[in-house]
């Protein structure tokens, strides 16, 4: 009878800290998916910028790229 009530009782937290770690992701991939990202269209430069400008290389304008 232990056994049966111990196994349950793994069982139920096993499910609880998988349903919750579910959720975090899911709220992190909408926010990373919220993100505008700009880079060189030259690409003289691999950095990711968060805001348009200019790049700090060739001063060409920052073009939007995708979050893919």
């Amino acid at each position: 009878m232990k056994k049966i009530v111990l196994s349950t009782l793994v069982a139920l937290v096993f499910a609880t800290v998988s349903s919750c770690s579910g959720k975090k992701t899911e709220t992190q991939n909408e926010q990373n998916q919220s993100v505008e990202q700009y880079q060189c269209p030259m690409k003289c430069t691999e950095e990711i910028f968060d805001k348009a400008g200019k790049c700090p290389v060739c001063e060409m304008d920052l073009e939007k790229i995708s979050n893919s």
